[in-house]
């Protein structure tokens, strides 16, 4: 019987040639779709962190502003006073306004902490809050209470022009531990700090920081604490004579400094002592520099501004705002 033979026929070149080509195009289509999947990560991502960046700029804030004008019932103002209903007061300098009450501000100029003073106030620089208060201190009870500023440094050394407003008040709690004789005067200065590279994962990408200053050491300056924060706006609800509580409108901090003293309830309160809520604007801006918008655009800033995108700066920009209500000027609880 004679064998069988099956001839054999390959690919031509035509069906070469067409199959590298549809497998080109599939590498292309996949290698698209990871790229822009990639892209669609990284901003969803860069976004997440925008907002993340200035939650926590505005919690930050809205944390320390509860504390604004505390001092703790329990405590005398004095040593030689009674140990029932102590009062906020200013023991820093009685020339100085900012510590005459638990709120203080600048408009467009960061708070100058070496004398206690806004610079001269510029329309594109940034907004500055002080916010002071007493530790929270148990009479009495040892280590108990809210001692450090908002860069964790213990406040017992805290100075003024040379003069230790702490150091006395301190007993034996001047090492962050043990008995206080007073509360301790604590105060915390936010702003942001001047436009610098920020470098994160061999990127480099301009922007600003939100910035405080503490009480803590003698020698005080700003540290960082948020990058990524271009603007920051503060305002002011006020509450007028015929309302103790109801701020008639938002005013800023320059406006709240100009405001003459009213009566009260039969008390004299200036501007500042009448602060009843606080209204915090941030923008955040993205810091991944391979997040960029792909066309001309703009955004609203914290001055109601519309700002448009520029060649060199492509970056996302996300305002937020929140009000905040204060305990400012509390002199006593009940």
């Amino acid at each position: 019987m004679r064998p069988s033979f099956h001839r054999q026929r390959g690919l031509t070149l035509i069906e070469l040639l067409v199959s590298i080509t549809i497998g080109l195009l599939l590498a292309a289509t996949a290698t698209y779709l990871f790229v822009s999947t990639n892209r669609v990560s990284k901003v969803i991502d860069a976004k997440a962190q925008q907002q993340e960046t200035a939650g926590i700029v505005l919690d930050i804030i809205g944390r320390d502003l509860k504390n604004a004008g505390f001092y703790p019932a329990g405590f005398p103002t004095t040593v030689t006073s009674s140990k029932f209903q102590g009062a906020y007061s200013n023991i820093v300098s009685a020339g100085v306004r900012a510590y005459d009450q638990g709120l203080f501000g600048c408009s467009g100029a960061v708070f100058d902490v070496a004398t206690g003073t806004c610079p001269a106030a510029v329309a594109s620089e940034p907004d500055s809050l002080v916010v002071n208060y007493f530790s929270s201190d148990n009479f009495d009870v040892e280590g108990v209470g809210t001692r450090q500023d908002c860069l964790r440094q213990n406040v017992e050394q805290a100075a003024f022009g040379g003069f230790k407003y702490n150091e006395a008040r301190a007993g034996t709690g001047s090492a962050g531990t043990g008995t206080v004789v007073l509360p301790l005067f604590v105060s915390n200065a936010y702003s942001l700090g001047s436009v610098y590279t920020y470098q994160q994962d061999r990127q480099s990408i301009q922007t600003r920081s939100f910035r405080c200053a503490g009480n803590g050491p003698t020698t005080r300056s700003y540290q960082p604490l948020v990058a990524g924060i271009t603007q920051l706006r503060i305002r002011y609800g006020v509450a007028t004579a015929a309302t103790l509580e109801s701020p008639a409108r938002f005013y800023t901090a320059s406006e709240v400094s100009a405001m003459a003293p009213v009566d009260i309830n039969g008390e004299s309160k200036t501007g500042w002592q009448r602060v009843s809520s606080v209204q915090v604007c941030v923008v955040a801006k993205t810091l991944d520099s391979s997040v960029r918008q792909t066309a001309a655009g703009n955004y609203i800033d914290c001055d109601g501004a519309q700002i448009s995108f520029t060649g060199a700066d492509h970056a996302l920009y996300q305002q937020q705002t929140r009000i905040f209500g204060v305990r400012n000027n509390l002199t006593r609880t009940f």
